[in-house]
């Protein structure tokens, strides 16, 4: 689980043949509770043309306002297009996160009425450096021959975001993943995402993915030197489309002891729905009540007395959730 090959979290150079679902994708949180910003990106490759990549982020702003950016562009070799560029500086332990261009300001409530169109544009961006304070999840066990890969790992965030003309120094935790696989958003029927770094070091997270009777439950903990792999034993819900239940408790179960973590997400939260077969589009269409909709969280969590700042996404199907 803790012994990576690092070439595993390198880029991929090239489109395997006669695999046409084959995709990669990057996501990445943090959450700054003193600057006031938590900000949620993806970036991953589109089908059927695969050299294009999707970018998508969601700064959330002290003042209580949201911006958003969904850009395209084509590059086979690099997680880049003409806003993002993503890389990893030292495989396994450093990335850089970068975005320069435009977002437009998207009050959320009316993101869960309609797609976002044409809302205020303005400028925007972010240069991040993520260096990590675990060792990397390597959630399917992969190796260099491996048909799949999930890396998910806890790291200390710096650098800078620029809304509205200000610069904002940035210094918290966060979370990123890095995944290559066969897969689209067709099958999905739900999905939730936990973690959180807490100042102490400690790192908790869970993945619950569905696709008819298949389900997949994993997750880590990571306290001092040592990760273990936790079996997720309460997975918190979703039941409308601004975040509720907004405090819940999850556990998982290490070896034979169980932790209890209790969690309650901030006002704030910012939905969009996922695109068949790939694709993220901020707002939601009210009209597919079929669509898959994801929920961004910003969360505070605590562990034993402990609090820390993490994240919570959550899909359902519309039809399964309440208007709000």
């Amino acid at each position: 689980m803790t012994d990576t090959n690092p070439v595993l979290d390198l880029i991929r150079s090239a489109i395997p043949d006669g695999k046409p679902t084959w995709t990669e994708n990057i996501a990445f949180w943090m959450h700054d509770p003193h600057a006031g910003i938590r900000l949620y990106v993806h970036l991953g490759r589109m089908q059927p043309d695969r050299s294009i990549w999707e970018g998508l982020s969601i700064l959330f702003l002290p003042s209580g306002d949201v911006l958003v950016n969904r850009s395209l562009g084509v590059n086979v070799g690099a997680a880049e297009n003409r806003e993002y560029r993503y890389r990893p500086v030292v495989p396994n332990q450093t990335w850089t996160f970068e975005f320069d261009g435009v977002a437009q300001r998207v009050p959320p409530e009316r993101a869960r009425e309609r797609p976002v169109v044409d809302e205020p544009v303005e400028a925007a961006s972010y240069e991040l450096v993520f260096e990590a304070v675990q060792p990397v999840f390597n959630m399917h066990g992969s190796d260099l021959h491996s048909e799949r890969m999930h890396l998910e790992q806890g790291g200390r965030v710096r650098g800078c975001c620029v809304v509205e003309g200000r610069r904002i120094a940035i210094d918290c935790y966060g979370y990123r993943d890095h995944s290559v696989s066969q897969r689209t958003f067709t099958t999905l029927d739900s999905e939730t995402w936990a973690n959180c770094v807490f100042p102490s070091g400690r790192v908790f997270s869970l993945l619950e993915v569905s696709r008819g009777d298949k389900r997949i439950l994993e997750g880590q903990v990571y306290r001092g030197v040592r990760m273990q792999h936790a079996r997720p034993v309460a997975v918190p819900d979703l039941t409308d489309t601004a975040g509720a239940p907004g405090a819940f408790t999850i556990t998982l179960e290490v070896d034979s002891e169980l932790i209890a973590i209790e969690a309650e997400t901030e006002p704030l939260s910012f939905p969009f729905n996922l695109l068949r077969p790939t694709g993220m589009r901020p707002g939601i269409d009210t009209a597919d009540r079929d669509g898959m909709v994801a929920v961004q969280c910003p969360t505070r969590y605590r562990w034993d007395g402990e609090v820390g700042h993490g994240w919570l996404e959550r899909t359902r199907r519309l039809g399964a959730l309440r208007p709000r």
